[in-house]
Order: structure tokens, then sequence, then C-alpha cells
């Protein structure tokens, strides 16, 4: 507590910014292939087209590298409602557009950031910053172009308001994130055995109601159909669309990492950092990885709702990477809110070891596991002073 009430060293979170040049950089060179889903989503919206369709037969604009290339379908998995959050960046130049999307999400945790550690919500040692900034799943994040850092801004938010006895905002955030990303409601868990969780579980449901109603009214049934059907089909099982092979000048360089498209330079496609999954033991089975990822939330939900709300939420977090069968490296953000909230309270010859999920290469495919043991056995690693700040 102590270290709560000491002034606040900004010259030392200002350091912790060094890695954003790296980023930036990063950000710049990359093609951004998630995004590039999220992009002609909204494009194909535009166009009055199905955005769950792989539409490059009409057009070499709709060339999704990696992800779609020549398959049936398109890079995009996400529920209809959320194609619309992408149309107004689909209006712009694609370069420009995937680097605004990046800026939004750093502009977005950092000011995050700012307000934690102006409103003394809780400490944040720069050091940790620093970790997270050079962290795999960070720079993995932005290489790809994923929609990570803005859900976990939302979540954040969400828990604030409720903590603050906003429950009528909290639940609506938690519905939201659940029409972009449907894990993510697991999240709603953390609430069940509070005083509240009555009228946040009638907001919850009552948000999804609308928003599923404007789903329907809103997308398709052709939208809604492609959707279920795209979901149901696993990642390295999809079907091949009409055209038999790319128009001219696009597709992967041969012998490189870069791509060749007819709206942007050539950039890269991906970077060796991006390789790794956070769940690769269940990638091919929905339910087990939905069984696992809920026993392990109900665990962290009996173990900590009683000592602190936001350390039931962190912790509850690092469980939707096992209850997603296909989450790559960058799910791994999800455990950046429990690092950053524990580390001050971790024993110091203890702090290497949570930092392993954010350090340790990707290609290992155990740094979700190891998130996910860690949140269970997070106390343990407290020291004295931290547990008396919880």
């Amino acid at each position: 507590m102590n270290s709560i009430k000491k002034k606040i060293e900004w010259d030392k979170y200002i350091i912790a910014l060094s890695p954003i040049f790296l980023i930036f950089y990063i950000s710049n060179e990359t093609y951004a292939i998630d995004y590039r889903a999220f992009y002609l989503a909204g494009k194909s919206v535009l166009n009055n087209l199905n955005p769950y369709l792989n539409h490059i037969s009409l057009s070499s604009d709709f060339y999704g590298p990696i992800n779609s290339e020549l398959y049936k379908f398109s890079g995009w998995k996400y529920p209809p409602l959320a194609s619309y959050i992408f149309t107004p960046l689909a209006t712009l130049p694609y370069e420009l557009s995937k680097n605004i999307f990046n800026l939004i999400s750093l502009l977005s945790i950092s000011l995050v950031t700012f307000f934690i550690i102006k409103k003394r919500i809780f400490y944040i040692n720069p050091y940790s910053l620093i970790i997270v900034g050079i962290s795999f799943p960070f720079l993995a994040i932005i290489s790809r172009g994923q929609v990570e850092i803005l859900l976990i801004c939302i979540a954040l938010i969400s828990l604030y308001f409720y903590k603050k006895d906003k429950v009528f905002l909290s639940a609506n955030l938690i519905a939201i994130m659940g029409f972009i990303k449907v894990f993510p409601l697991l999240l709603g868990l953390a609430f069940i055995k509070t005083l509240k969780k009555k009228k946040f579980f009638i907001y919850l449901i009552s948000s999804l109601l609308i928003l599923y109603f404007l789903n329907l009214t809103l997308c398709p049934l052709e939208w809604r159909q492609s959707f279920i059907e795209r979901v149901t089909i696993p990642w390295n099982q999809m079907p091949l669309g009409d055209l038999k092979e790319l128009p001219n000048n696009l597709g992967i360089i041969k012998d490189s990492m870069m791509v060749r498209t007819s709206d942007a330079r050539n950039l890269f496609h991906s970077h060796f950092f991006v390789f790794g999954f956070a769940n690769p033991l269940l990638s091919n089975n929905l339910f087990l990885s939905g069984i696992f990822g809920s026993i392990g939330a109900l665990i962290c939900l009996f173990k900590y709702s009683k000592l602190s709300i936001s350390l039931c939420f962190f912790t509850i977090m690092n469980w939707i990477n096992i209850i997603n069968p296909i989450s790559w490296i960058m799910g791994l953000f999800w455990y950046v809110p429990l690092f950053i909230f524990s580390y001050e309270k971790i024993k110091p010859s203890l702090r290497i070891i949570i930092a392993l999920p954010l350090i340790l290469p990707p290609f290992l495919n155990i740094s979700g596991y190891l998130a996910a043991i860690i949140s269970l056995f997070i106390m343990s690693f407290f020291s004295k002073e931290g547990l008396k700040s919880l």
C-alpha cells in the first residue's frame, strides 16, 4: 500500500515507452494479415457482398494473404454484426488503414494505462511495462494486426465501471465484446459471486438480446449461415474456392516472408515471432477446450472472488485462450493485465517466473498453458506486503 501513496514518477513511465520505436517499425513494415481479414470484411459490406466468402475472383483487391488465398472462405470468422465495425476503415487505402488501426490500438492501451496510473487504481511497476512492450504477444499483435489490445481495453473499462457501481455500462461492454469475439463472454463469470450479480446478468442478457436482434435485422440470413459454416470447419481443413490460381503479380514472394498485393507495397506477411499456439493440444476439439477452459475459470472464481474482484477478473482472462481451441500467440495478451497487476506484489526473486509466458519463444507452444497454470497459483508467488495490498 505504501507504494500506491508515493508520488507518481512519470519520468520512469516515459522510459517505459522506449519499445514504441520498434513497434512503429513493425507496424509499418508488416502486411498485418489478420487485420486484412477485418478490412476485407468491411470492404465486402460496403460492396453488398458476404464478408465470409473469398471474393478474389471478383477483384484482386479482395486478396487475403495466408488467411484466405484461394480458399472458399475469407479470413473473417467473427459474428456477422462485427463486420460493420470495420466499414469506416475499409474506405481508406489499405496501408493507411492498417497503420491507423494499429495506432488506435496503441493509443487505447496507452490511455488506459495512463488512467490506471493517474487514478491510482493499482500500482504499475514501470519495468513491467517495458517487459510487455518487448514481449512476443504484443509484437505479434502489431505484426498480425489483431484486435486483442482493443478487447482488453474494453474489458478493463468494464471492470472499472463495475467497481464504480455503473453495472449497466459494465454489462454492456462485456456484451459488445461477445459480439466481436465470442470467447471474452467468459469474463462475465467473474461477477457471478458478487452482491450486484443479479443486476449485472439482467443487463448482460438484455444487452446480448438487443445485439442479437440487431444481428438479425442488419445481417442477411446468408451471412449468418456462412458464419456458422465458417466457424465449424477446422482451420486446417478449409475448402478451396472456384479460382484455380491467383491473378498475376499476387501472392507470397518465393523464398521470402513477403507478399505482393494490388493495393500495398511488398510487405512482410509474417515474422517468425508470431508462429506459436496458445492451446495446441486442443486445437481440433472445441468441446474439450470449452470444458477445460470453463473448469479453470471456475477454479479461479472460487479461489479469488472473495479476496479481490480484480484478481479474479484478471485470472479468468487467461482461460479465454484455453476455451478458444485455435488461439495463437497473440491471445497471450490476455495474460498482460494479470502480469502487470501482480508484478509489484510478487516476491522479487520470482518475477522472472511470471514473465515467462511473455518472453518464452512462441514456437515452444507452451506459453498459453504456463499463463493458465500461473493464474491458478499466482498467490503462492505474492509477498506478505503483496497479499495485504489486495
